[in-house]
């Protein structure tokens, strides 16, 4: 009777510590939010992209071929300079000293039958590709920022994750020394309990490693040093309805606001205008020359005016730049469909990709964390009466564990595809 009441007091200390782990464990959630910096990033998506779509090179870039562009199009629409000549000529005399006369004459092309307007509308078909170009530019950026934003988010919660497990274990391996001092333990389940300690120090590395690697993606695309100090990351993004994933309605939006199709769209255009300025090369121009006469005294000044034309009689020339010009325009068209198809091929991949792992994010979360949690607490209070063993309540924390961490893998993959659609829609879901 002494015995009993000598252990009874620390058998009920083990139980109760092993049932308040098991609680901690099992309810820590694996999306916890962390303190939100009031100086570093990183904390929000919309945080980090507004910082990336201010500081880009690559945009500002862009934005400079915009700018060119558009002063092309005061180009195209101008005429060329004028030639300005000087001559000095003699007066048509049958005998007598050389008498001198000069001319002082300004020439000018004309452009006629609308050629400089069709040069302004390729001008203006170059501005719309080169915008076209900019908002493929950002498209790419934000896919990027979002992706590095997601997994530093991965990265941190996993760490969490998995600190939380070693602070767990840690407790069992004292607990398991308690009840191998107490007699009612093995010296072997101390040793496990060690040994998964160690494990899972080595995994906290490898995953701070990954944690570091993410940050630094994530501060090059804000054009921060790699090594600049983020905040926490909060949450991830809420994901769209199944209803605003149907391929239709996004290819509908893709077909609206994909950059890369408008671009296509301004070199179709683009081409078109080239040809139109083709067939009207067959029209001559006009060359315009006035002048005046100066005969150095020896008779009365004068005028001058003449007017030119550029014939075009080399035929096969004009012909051959003509179909050039129409191999454009179907090069050009063609391109366009090539593009349209592969975005309808890559929306349909993205959009089933993302519907398995919301399924797969769904069944981890909604079955399989249960059935996990419960059977973790149901390891600790056998191991506590000594119905089980450390091995199988260590085996039962580590796949709880994991579940976790394969809950985060699939909610990236979600966040993953989710900004690949964007993408292609050219637009947030």
């Amino acid at each position: 009777m002494r015995r009993q009441l000598s252990r009874s007091p620390p058998a009920l200390l083990v139980t109760s510590t092993l049932a308040l782990l098991a609680i901690l464990l099992a309810a820590a959630p694996a999306c916890a939010e962390a303190p939100v910096s009031l100086q570093a990033p990183g904390a929000t998506l919309d945080e980090v992209l507004a910082i990336a779509r201010r500081l880009s090179p690559d945009l500002a870039a862009r934005a400079l071929d915009t700018e060119a562009a558009q002063a092309r199009v005061a180009i195209a629409g101008s005429l060329a300079d004028p030639t300005l000549r000087i001559t000095s000529d003699e007066i048509d005399r049958t005998s007598g000293p050389r008498q001198n006369k000069m001319f002082f004459t300004v020439e000018q092309e004309f452009p006629l039958w609308g050629k400089l307007d069709l040069r302004r509308d390729q001008a203006n078909a170059d501005v719309a590709r080169s915008r076209a170009d900019t908002r493929v530019t950002e498209a790419e950026l934000i896919e990027k920022v979002k992706v590095a934003s997601a997994q530093y988010y991965q990265s941190d919660q996993a760490i969490r994750t998995t600190e939380d497990l070693h602070r767990v274990v840690h407790d069992m391996a004292r607990v398991a020394r308690d009840r191998y001092a107490q007699g009612r333990g093995s010296q072997l389940e101390v040793y496990k309990a060690e040994v998964e300690i160690t494990r899972l120090a080595t995994e906290i590395v490898r995953l701070e490693t990954r944690r570091r690697s993410a940050a630094a993606r994530l501060n090059a695309l804000l054009a921060r040093p790699i090594d600049a100090p983020l905040a926490r990351p909060v949450k991830l993004r809420a994901l769209p309805s199944a209803a605003a994933l149907a391929p239709d309605a996004l290819m509908q939006r893709a077909r609206a606001g994909n950059p890369s199709l408008a671009g296509r769209d301004a070199q179709i255009a683009a081409a078109a205008a080239g040809k139109q300025l083709t067939d009207k090369n067959w029209y001559p121009d006009v060359m315009l020359k006035a002048g005046a006469i100066d005969r150095t005294g020896n008779g009365p000044n004068g005028y001058l005016a003449e007017i030119g034309l550029r014939v075009p009689l080399q035929w096969g020339l004009h012909e051959a730049q003509q179909r050039e010009a129409a191999a454009q325009v179907g090069a050009a068209q063609a391109r366009r469909q090539a593009q349209e198809l592969q975005i309808q091929g890559e929306l349909g991949e993205f959009t089933a990709d993302l519907a398995g792992s919301r399924k797969t994010a769904d069944l981890i979360r909604t079955q399989l964390l249960p059935q996990s949690q419960a059977l973790l607490r149901s390891g600790v209070a056998g191991y506590g009466l000594g119905r089980a063993e450390l091995v199988d309540v260590l085996r039962a924390e580590h796949d709880l564990a994991n579940l976790r961490i394969e809950l985060l893998s699939a909610e990236f993959d979600q966040q993953r595809q989710l900004a690949a659609i964007e993408r292609l829609i050219g637009g947030d879901l």
